[in-house]
């Protein structure tokens, strides 16, 4: 790989991130991700944090050299859990109706960088919020990050209903969500119905699972 657009190109297209979910995980701006991708970004100021998200080596994304890190694909923690992965706690099983039941019999971690040291993931079962999130993906949440206005939450209501909605916004004590795939309208609820409204921080692709089962205590 003789130039930084090559090897980029080659950590993002095994990364199985969207350009959407790299630009969250950079803080940086989609365009910025997209020029990248396209060949038109000769360098990029934020790479440290690049290599982090990509899951290679800092050395080799910025100047070639040393090991990419692409190519083990066999991971081993010894004692904790090695930065730049995130806790699995289970599977979100979609009804028809736009919420979900949780099922944590689902363990593992994803391939994915996050400040957040409370983050956690969660499979997808379901197509209620195709095409956005596909059957078999992940949503990474973040507790720690305070949601915005438009951004894409998990909602858990205090009579135990789960939900992936879009923040449309809070104010006068209601929170308003969106459909991630407008299949279903609008819903206004009062803050004292709400248990917890946490960020959604990416969706991962299946291929950045790794399951409990291969990892070597």
């Amino acid at each position: 790989m003789n130039t930084f657009n090559e090897r980029f190109k080659i950590a993002f297209d095994k990364s199985g991130l969207s350009q959407h979910d790299l630009a969250r995980a950079v803080n940086v701006s989609q365009p910025a991700i997209r020029k990248l991708v396209a060949g038109e970004s000769k360098s990029f100021r934020k790479i440290s944090e690049l290599a982090q998200a990509l899951q290679v080596n800092l050395e080799w994304l910025s100047s070639g050299n040393g090991d990419s890190g692409l190519e083990d694909q066999r991971f081993e923690f010894i004692g904790t859990v090695k930065n730049g992965v995130v806790k699995v706690k289970g599977e979100a099983v979609m009804g028809a109706n736009g919420s979900f039941e949780m099922d944590e019999s689902l363990n593992g971690y994803l391939k994915f960088y996050s400040d957040d040291p409370s983050a956690f993931g969660l499979r997808v079962k379901g197509d209620s919020m195709f095409p956005r999130i596909n059957s078999g993906e992940f949503v990474v949440i973040e507790p720690a990050v305070m949601p915005a206005s438009g951004d894409e939450v998990f909602v858990r209501l205090r009579d135990g209903r789960n939900m992936i909605k879009k923040l449309e916004y809070y104010r006068d004590s209601e929170y308003r969500f969106t459909s991630i795939n407008q299949d279903h309208p609008p819903i206004t609820i009062n803050d004292d119905l709400v248990d917890t409204v946490m960020y959604v921080a990416a969706i991962v692709k299946s291929s950045r699972f790794i399951d409990v089962h291969d990892v070597t205590a």
